[in-house]
């Protein structure tokens, strides 16, 4: 037992011994025996983020169908549907080609509405002749200056002028039907439906989908870090599914807030990738990180090393003899790991972090083991294996 224990003690020191290693090293106050661990003030940069997670979606994605202009698709939205019998003659897309704006997707069989179109040209010119003879039968009445046959030829003239108005805008709407039977990309993307086949007449609703190749991430921010969050902050994506990260901007903040889980309150944000990956896709999970502060070049320490609050900080410096020392400082930017140090510093000051006591934890005398959520010191356990140290990182002079 007392072997066990002596052991014990060793493993304990020697963990400690590394860790302040780790740690920036050791001071010892040489009153108290009081070992303290340091870290040295350097120069460096302090970033302040936001991390959320969601899902890959395309930024933008238009429904085509024949009849009908482009529009564009969203969860909420209740697609149009085409008017009259669209024969399909040919399609040139399948699912996954990309395209570009202005490409020809697809065509329909305009043999009946060339027929209507004639008809239409027909109609207009006859009205336009009308109009022409109520002009003329006008100009007569007005020369015999007969007040009631000047009156009846002006409302022959209107009545003409209408008709003719009529013929003409039946005429235009019979030709953007025809432009309407053939199908071209109103951006470039990558086609996700098609829902035609030639020789069959299409359906009422979309006939092909096509999605932009911009990718956006909606995620949901808690409410607590909404208020540093701007549009136009920088943000990287990481996409688990391709191993690789991409540059963002925030794009769109909601002013509702969305769905809550588990009594959290959270704002969807919008960010947009800058250069989406080539073998990005819609649903791919992906991690953001939204910058909402950051200073670079300059003087950090340990945000552990902080004594006090806003207005009032300080860190220990330790004398020549071990003794530790109140030092005002300035800060700057302040995150969980690092503070940015604005006065009352120079580079290369070591700081007091902790003591070598706040390495310790619990023994757990069943297994061996130190307490649980600690820091593994290599080479200490069993066969060489880890032990676990338990760092508190509160500053203890």
């Amino acid at each position: 037992m007392k072997l066990k224990l002596v052991v014990l003690a060793v493993l304990v020191a020697i963990g400690v011994g590394a860790l302040a290693v780790t740690f920036g090293g050791l001071g010892a106050n040489a009153a108290t025996g009081t070992e303290y661990l340091t870290a040295s003030a350097t120069v460096g940069d302090v970033t302040d983020d936001v991390a959320a997670t969601g899902t890959l979606a395309a930024a933008e994605s238009y429904g085509l169908l024949f009849g009908a202009d482009p529009y564009l698709v969203g969860d909420d939205d209740s697609a149009p549907t085409g008017e009259g019998s669209w024969p399909v003659t040919e399609v040139t897309v399948s699912v996954g080609d990309t395209v570009a704006a202005g490409d020809t997707l697809a065509t329909a069989d305009t043999t009946a509405l060339e027929t209507d179109l004639g008809r239409a040209t027909a109609d207009v010119r006859a009205a336009s002749i009308n109009v022409q003879i109520a002009k003329e039968s006008l100009a007569d009445a007005q020369d015999a200056d007969d007040a009631d046959a000047e009156r009846q030829a002006k409302l022959a003239l209107y009545g003409a002028q209408n008709q003719h108005s009529q013929a003409f805008e039946a005429r235009r709407t019979i030709q953007q039907q025809i432009q309407a039977a053939s199908l071209k990309a109103p951006i470039a993307g990558v086609v996700t439906e098609v829902n035609i086949r030639p020789g069959f007449d299409a359906p009422a609703g979309s006939a092909i989908v096509i999605a932009s190749t911009t990718y956006q991430v909606t995620t949901d921010v808690v409410e607590s870090d909404l208020a540093g969050i701007e549009l136009g902050q920088k943000a990287s994506i990481s996409i688990d599914a391709l191993d690789t990260e991409a540059e963002g901007t925030v794009t769109a903040i909601s002013p509702v807030a969305g769905d809550g889980s588990s009594g959290v309150v959270a704002f969807p944000v919008t960010v947009t990738l800058t250069k989406a990956p080539a073998d990005a896709r819609a649903g791919m999970s992906a991690d953001v990180t939204i910058t909402i502060a950051s200073a670079t070049g300059v003087l950090t320490v340990p945000s552990s090393a902080l004594q006090g609050a806003d207005g009032d900080y300080a860190v220990m410096t330790l004398g020549a003899d071990g003794t530790p020392q109140r030092q005002p400082v300035q800060v700057g930017l302040l995150t969980s790991t690092t503070a940015e140090i604005t006065s009352g510093l120079t580079e290369g000051t070591a700081v007091v972090t902790g003591t070598a006591s706040d390495l310790i934890g619990t023994v757990d005398r069943g297994n061996g083991r130190f307490g649980d959520g600690g820091i593994a010191i290599p080479g200490n356990g069993p066969g060489g294996g880890p032990r676990n140290v338990v760092i508190e990182e509160n500053v203890k002079p």
